[in-house]
């Protein structure tokens, strides 16, 4: 059955394990945190060449049954870790093989099977998933909230002697990325760079890579804004760092669908709440930026600029390049 990460933490501190775990999902940061939890707590530190063992390939059957049901060395438990391996797609031979077994774990083991680098969409319909509803535990290491997220910047940053607002902790993460793992080395190379205590939004702005979506983001932004030359500017700088237009145009499609939306959102006397929460924002700065580009444009113009996105669509596929964005910017200003 699926299991929160709220309760896998509860249970860990009490030590009530499971033996069948899957452990997938988005922040790749706390599942490999967790997963070196779970160690400490079922193995330790001692005998671990004994008691620890990592499979990083499709395991045979026999092979992962022998170290399941191996006893532990000096100790009560041992673990087993299967790294990127689809147990519940696996072929029927290992199938029903694995059924009994896992319907039946040792009491010693603990077996983890670790989705980190593979996509974890299990068919509902497989008798081994039915058996890990059963036995076991999914736990989904999901994207953070934007308290939790604020707070772990943060906390990141004070550990490196700096300090930084939550306002500027909340722009880090647009200008950045949410995901833990890809904002750890973003958040050693500000606080390298800043010669101040106190982390700034320039700090952030002059040494840390920025992600492509916020970048592009702010080029639909800045259209909306009238800021044509920004949006351009914007757009060479991403065709210069070989990002291809198809992927960079459909950000853009997808934000000015957003600033008709946020523009429908302002006339109904609605606000950033329910912006992040249509478009599932963690942070506010995003929703922020929507609520004030969609007031420089009329719905009319919106509609016709999300028209000329489709357009220019239709000409990338047809082998069309980077020369199309440039096109549609000059055609959403001819448009005003």
């Amino acid at each position: 059955m699926n299991m929160k990460l709220e309760e896998f933490k509860q249970k860990l501190k009490s030590e009530d394990f499971s033996s069948l775990y899957i452990f997938y999902g988005e922040e790749v940061y706390l599942l490999e945190h967790y997963l070196s939890e779970l160690q400490k707590k079922v193995v330790g530190d001692m005998m671990t060449e004994f008691n620890l063992t990592v499979i990083n390939k499709e395991p045979e059957f026999n092979e992962l049954a022998d170290v399941v049901e191996s006893y532990p060395a000096m100790s009560d438990r041992r673990l087993v870790i299967v790294r990127d391996f689809d147990v519940i797609s696996a072929n029927a031979d290992f199938s029903e093989k694995a059924e009994k077994l896992f319907s039946d774990m040792p009491e010693h083991c603990v077996l983890v099977f670790v989705y980190s680098n593979i996509e974890y969409k299990p068919d509902k319909r497989r008798k081994l998933y039915k058996v890990f509803e059963k036995y076991g535990y999914a736990v989904d290491f999901k994207k953070q909230s934007r308290t939790d997220l604020i707070s772990w910047i943060k906390r990141r940053f004070l550990a490196n002697g700096k300090d930084v607002s939550s306002d500027t902790a909340d722009f880090m993460m647009y200008y950045c990325g949410e995901i833990m793992q890809q904002l750890i080395p973003e958040i050693e190379k500000v606080s390298a760079y800043a010669k101040k205590k106190e982390i700034s939004r320039a700090d952030i702005e002059s040494i840390a890579s920025r992600n492509v979506t916020s970048a592009v983001f702010d080029a639909a932004n800045a259209v909306a804004e009238k800021k044509y030359g920004e949006a351009l500017s914007v757009l060479e700088d991403l065709e210069a760092q070989n990002e291809k237009p198809i992927p960079v145009l459909a950000l853009i499609a997808q934000q000015f669908r957003r600033l008709y939306a946020a523009k429908l959102i302002i006339e109904r006397g609605g606000g950033k709440k329910e912006v992040m929460e249509l478009f599932d924002m963690r942070s506010d700065y995003p929703a922020r930026l929507a609520l004030n580009a969609a007031r420089s444009m009329s719905k009319v113009h919106l509609r016709r600029s999300i028209e000329l996105t489709t357009r220019a669509d239709e000409k990338l596929k047809f082998g069309a390049g980077w020369e199309v964005l440039s096109t549609l910017i000059a055609s959403i200003a001819a448009e005003e």
